[in-house]
């Protein structure tokens, strides 16, 4: 019987040895399952308890001009309700980055005048007449909202100290919002100049997304904040080597074969559809739809990889542009992390879009929802 059972376990030995043997003229692998220690991480935490980011990709509504109404973005406004954000990231540049820029050096500070002027002048104007510093407004902010919160009430003056105190963070698109909460006796009555008091006005009246989306849909919310996350860093490099990329590109065929390709006459389509029903909802579905962002991508990215130039600043020109977009989720994330299990709603130019979900989507309890 021993006999038997040694010549049994030979005889499977060399048929297994046989067939392994076999496995690569059949093209059969095997293969032991690993994990990603990230994927293994999200799934830890199940769905219903991860924090839900919405990107909401959009264009620059403010082209439209004259076609402009807020009834365009009636539906689109809806659908966001019943997403119901607790907090709105919007498309504005950081307060916390206009701050840094402007002690950093002299060419970091003449850049964040350039590209927030309108933030650093009122913020300059309400610093001036009341003492401000930066650093105290940060406080008083967290302290007053913290008290909104807590007892879900906040009294007009309190609110008017929440303003001047959110324009000396450079934060004006929160100050809007809280400025809108007001009726119009409570502001001819409040002790801010005419000039920071038409700005407000104008800012809640605008017809850019960060106001006709951001502050429109959180005032709807009762949201008392809108939290800017944009993020300037890469235009500290391209200022420097923009125009020697230009050169380059004008003299690859690549680049000038590819010209004629960057018109998207199928969006442009869609978007006089949308306007003919007053109507932006199934233009921002488009426009965020795998679809049009991949093809969005390959257009408007894709060049950069298919160039080859001598110089490398294709391949740089892309670094700096994920540069950015890493710097924008790590701000998201910054501001997510106090707000777990919650719904966030960024607006964001689309051209990051996809760049930021590939990203967030990596994070461990981060679940990336759609339009």
């Amino acid at each position: 019987m021993r006999d038997k059972i040694i010549l049994l376990l030979a005889l499977i030995t060399f048929l297994l040895v046989g067939c392994l043997k076999e496995m690569p003229d059949k093209e059969l692998t095997v293969s032991i399952e690993s994990e990603d220690p990230i994927r293994n991480l999200q799934k830890l935490t199940p769905d219903e308890f991860k924090t839900n980011v919405m990107i909401l990709g959009v264009p620059p509504l403010n082209v439209l001009r004259k076609d402009f109404s807020p009834a365009l973005l009636d539906s689109l406004i809806y659908v966001l309700k019943k997403f119901n954000p607790s907090l709105i990231c919007i498309d504005g540049i950081s307060p916390k980055q206009i701050e840094v820029f402007q002690h950093l050096d002299k060419y970091h500070s003449k850049l964040a005048h350039s590209i927030s002027a309108k933030e650093i002048n009122l913020a300059e104007s309400v610093r001036k007449k009341y003492k401000i510093s930066y650093a105290k407004a940060v406080e008083e902010v967290d302290s007053l909202l913290r008290k909104e919160n807590a007892n879900n009430n906040i009294s007009v003056k309190e609110r008017l100290e929440v303003i001047k105190n959110l324009i000396a963070t450079y934060d004006i698109y929160s100050a809007s919002l809280q400025w809108s909460y007001l009726n119009k006796e409570e502001k001819s009555k409040a002790d801010l100049e005419n000039s920071v008091k038409e700005e407000l006005e104008q800012l809640i009246n605008s017809n850019d997304e960060n106001s006709s989306i951001g502050i429109r849909l959180a005032r709807e919310l009762k949201l008392q904040k809108l939290y800017p996350i944009n993020d300037y860093s890469d235009k500290f490099y391209l200022d420097k080597i923009s125009d020697k990329l230009y050169e380059d590109m004008l003299i690859s065929e690549v680049y000038l074969n590819s010209r004629k390709d960057i018109l998207d006459y199928q969006s442009d389509k869609k978007l006089k559809e949308a306007l003919a029903k007053k109507n932006l909802l199934p233009f921002f579905k488009h426009i965020n739809s795998v679809d049009y962002l991949i093809n969005s991508s390959n257009k408007n990215w894709g060049i950069y990889y298919k160039m080859f130039l001598d110089s490398g600043l294709d391949r740089t020109r892309v670094a700096l542009w994920e540069m950015k977009c890493l710097r924008i989720a790590a701000n998201i994330r910054e501001i997510s992390s106090f707000y777990p299990g919650k719904n966030i709603l960024v607006i964001i130019d689309v051209s990051a879009k996809p760049f930021l979900e590939e990203y967030l989507k990596s994070m461990g309890d981060i679940q990336i929802m759609g339009l």
